[in-house]
């Protein structure tokens, strides 16, 4: 897996790319993949916006964690939880939940990300056959090292978060 060099320098360019993604003219260089997440942390309350990868599959947006164990935002999302995505120049407000890495919807999830672009696997750590899937062994490892968030717009009929 990579990890050290790779996204410490990713995450130092966070605060460009926060930047570029917010301006209207310039967000199409890199919407493309990547998209803002605005929230309040759940137990501090603080105010947090950052750069993620994601994938828009239509009922749901998909945003893999890579390195999980040493990342905290997404553990806001391990209930539901709110959140605004600046994704293409448009802001959604959305609520996000962790999937359960032992399920169905997450070998669904995680396969149709992976198979968006050949790279992706082997940040993660692990061999990807699009016309096979994720296997129990892929499923293991990146149940040990990774997090999958979907972030849906809630109905308003359904209320909000608590």
């Amino acid at each position: 897996m990579i990890r050290s060099r790779t996204l410490s320098s990713i995450d130092s360019m966070n605060l460009a790319l926060v930047r570029l993604l917010h301006i209207p003219v310039l967000h199409w260089l890199a919407s493309a993949g990547l998209m803002t997440i605005s929230l309040r942390g759940r137990r501090s309350g603080r105010s947090f916006r950052f750069p993620v990868g994601y994938h828009d599959q239509s009922d749901a947006v998909i945003v893999l964690v890579s390195d999980a164990k040493g990342r905290q935002w997404w553990r806001n999302f391990e209930s539901p939880w709110p959140a605004t995505l600046q994704i293409r120049g448009g802001a959604r407000d959305m609520i996000g939940e962790v999937l359960d890495p032992g399920t169905a919807e997450f070998a669904r999830r995680v396969g149709d990300f992976f198979a968006r672009a050949a790279f992706l696997p082997r940040i993660f750590g692990v061999e990807f056959d699009p016309t096979r899937g994720l296997g129990q062994e892929q499923m293991k490892t990146l149940g040990d090292t990774a997090a999958a968030v979907r972030f849906r717009v809630v109905d308003s009929s359904e209320g909000g978060v608590d």
